[in-house]
């Protein structure tokens, strides 16, 4: 009985996190009090470097930055993924399975207005690796970014 109950419990937890519908960012940013503290499901582009970084989508950087926050309990396969990502800077799209919160400042120096705490990261795809100048990045961001022309 005891394993059964054990199986259940695994199952239910398993399921609740990647049971999540698919939520676009620009939703998040527009309408945070209805994802407020709720787990989401998100595909959005992650641009990161030394001290700074930006979880966005073209469509909504007027809403204001999120960041991104990646705690040490996240799953075995999110941290692989994680390693996996450019060192010290790049912009990768992402799908983030994560718990949004805003009403605070949050990130490097308080500079972020929303914040998403990510519970598991998959789908890495590398649009850019290390930092490059702005001209590079301004090509490559319209064309795969999340809210560009063809988004990887």
């Amino acid at each position: 009985m005891r394993s059964v109950l054990v199986l259940i419990s695994l199952t239910f937890f398993s399921v609740a996190t990647y049971a999540q519908t698919p939520v676009k960012l620009c939703d998040l940013l527009q309408n945070p009090e209805k994802y407020r503290d709720q787990t989401v499901n998100v595909r959005a582009t992650f641009r990161y470097g030394f001290e700074w970084q930006q979880l966005y989508c073209l469509d909504c950087l007027d809403k204001g930055r999120a960041w991104l926050s990646l705690p040490n309990d996240m799953d075995d396969e999110s941290k692989r993924i994680f390693k996996k990502m450019p060192k010290g800077a790049g912009i990768v799209n992402v799908t983030v399975v994560g718990v949004l919160h805003f009403g605070s400042s949050y990130g490097h120096l308080n500079g972020y207005r929303y914040e998403l705490i990510a519970q598991e990261i998959r789908d890495v795809v590398v649009i850019q690796k290390g930092s490059k100048d702005p001209a590079t990045e301004s090509t490559a961001e319209p064309q795969w970014a999340c809210g560009g022309a063809t988004p990887k």
